[in-house]
């Protein structure tokens, strides 16, 4: 149980994110939700007695609860990071290439 709020402190240097906010960030967005839902499975599994299918569902749901914070943020932000570098150069590429066609 320590584990789960120690990882809290791991966040903001697996956060590599170039953007801060969620707002423009849709993938993002997607795993913030799916880390809720799993935050919400791990308290109605913590209420359950320790029967078979409740434990395995436990299981799974505490990998991704660490998975998120290890692998899923750092993931998604190198990720979205390389797609808004290949969004800048296809700007610039696009913008050289429009002003020499006027010419």
């Amino acid at each position: 149980m320590f584990g789960s709020l120690l990882i809290l402190l791991v966040l903001p240097i697996t956060d590599v994110s170039r953007i801060r906010g969620m707002a423009f960030r849709p993938a993002m967005k997607f795993f913030f939700w799916t880390f809720v839902v799993n935050f919400f499975i791990l308290m109605w599994i913590g209420s359950q007695h320790p029967n078979s299918p409740f434990v395995e569902i436990g299981q799974v749901a505490t990998v991704f609860y660490f998975a998120w914070f290890i692998i899923i943020v750092p993931m998604v932000g190198l990720i979205e990071n390389t797609l808004m570098d290949l969004a800048t150069e296809f700007n610039d590429l696009s913008s050289t290439s429009s002003s020499s066609v006027d010419e």
